[in-house]
This record gives structure tokens, sequence and C-alpha cells, in this order.
């Protein structure tokens, strides 16, 4: 059986807790410190909570009308981001699925993509690098292949829409982006992630770091072949048991 790497980084968190013992919250909020603000419309607390659908499914709703707007579509095709959406918590969570979407729903998923669309189409700009939408992440093992939210070159940008700070599940799902990404480019299957950008357009927060300097923090002094070692060492016992 095949498990979405997302999955396995939020609803099998012991595979990383025992290849990084060290990501506490202490950790995380000392991560979560180095955040930087972008500017962003700020949505109106009236209209949030005029909405009735599981907060999951509405920012999911943004994200995907920011994924529309990237694209240089001329209107926002509401009937198609409501489908896309409606795919994707099927595909990833136990969702209870609307029969439709309500005109405050439209507000708020307007708003939260048309921050995410501006915030990367300056960073695209800035770096004067292409911006990838759904970027590949090989798979390993029973780990299946999946796809990250975007990229700029070597440098994974995923996206988080809740209204505090980056959790450590968050912090687990670059993880295992990154180790995957290691064991393929060492496979010569793809090529490693250098940086990560976790990013929240709902509220203009974004942390970015380099990989390098993150795993420093987190190995206890193991280079990237132990670490790499050790986790398809679990991954692997995890099949016979």
């Amino acid at each position: 059986m095949q498990i979405d790497p997302r999955t396995v980084a939020r609803e099998i968190p012991g595979v990383l807790n025992e290849v990084f013992p060290q990501l506490t919250p202490g950790i995380v909020a000392h991560f979560n410190a180095s955040a930087e603000s972008f500017p962003i419309r700020e949505i109106p607390p009236d209209l949030l909570a005029e909405s009735q659908l599981q907060r999951a499914m509405l920012f999911e709703l943004g994200y995907t009308v920011g994924e529309r707007l990237l694209q240089g579509l001329p209107a926002i095709d509401w009937a198609d981001c409501f489908q896309e959406t409606l795919r994707r918590q099927r595909l990833y969570f136990d969702a209870q699925l609307p029969e439709k979407f309500e005109p405050q729903d439209q507000k708020v998923a307007e708003i939260v993509g048309s921050n995410l669309a501006r915030v990367l189409s300056d960073l695209s700009r800035a770096r004067t690098q292409q911006l990838v939408i759904k970027p590949p992440i090989a798979g390993l093992e029973w780990i299946a292949s999946g796809c990250g939210d975007f990229s700029l070159g070597r440098t994974l940008i995923e996206v988080k829409c809740t209204a505090k700070r980056f959790s450590a599940a968050d912090y687990r799902q670059v993880t295992i982006y990154w180790m995957l990404s290691y064991a393929a480019a060492i496979e010569s299957r793809g090529e490693e992630w250098q940086d990560f950008i976790l990013m929240n357009p709902r509220n203009g927060q974004m942390v970015a770091m380099k990989f390098d300097a993150f795993l420093s923090v987190l190995s206890s002094g193991r280079t990237k072949v132990d670490i790499l070692q050790l986790f398809q060492t679990l991954v692997g016992s995890r099949l016979t048991r």
C-alpha cells in the first residue's frame, strides 16, 4: 500500500520522531521566531465568521483560487475551483463535502488566493526564477510519489492557512520532502531540495531556511547520509511489522 508523503508526516509522525527527536515544541518555536512578514489583504473577522465551511475546506478553496490566478487566467472560474477543491479534500482528508459554496466563502477564498498569488509572483520576480506549481516529490519504498505546493529552482514552498503559527507537523512535512529528494538525488532520480519556505497567506507570515542549517539543528551531529540511512531502516522495518 502506497501512502502519500504528507500523510506520513501528519498521521505517522513516529517515523520522523525517531530520526529527529529534537523537533520539540521549543525548537518549533525557535524556527517560528525567524518568521518574516509580507503584505496581505486581511480577512474581515465578520466575513470569516459567516462561513459555515470547515476551515480546511475553506482555505483549500483559497489555495486553489491562488493557483488559478498564478496561471494567468483572466477571471476566476468558480465552478472549476469548487470541483478541484472537492477533489483535493477527498484525496487527503476525511472532509464533510458541501453541496455548494456561499458568497462569503468565495470572498474569503478570493482574499487568500490573491494574497498567495501576489507574494509568490513577487518572489519569482525577485529571484528571477520561474515558479513551478505542484513540483514532483519522489517516492521511496511504501511512501508514494506526490506533489509539493510550489517551488522556485531548488526551493520548496509549502502553503499553510491556519490561524496559528507553523506546527511541528508542518516542519515534519518539509523534512520528509527533503529526505525523499535526497534519496532520489543519490539514486539519480531527481534533485535535492536546498531550501524551503513555509508560507501563510492568511496571516502574512513565512519562514525561509536552508535545509543544511535546518538539519544541523535537528540532526544531533549526524551527516545527511546517516540521516537517510536511519530513515531507510525505519521505512524498511515498517513493512515487516
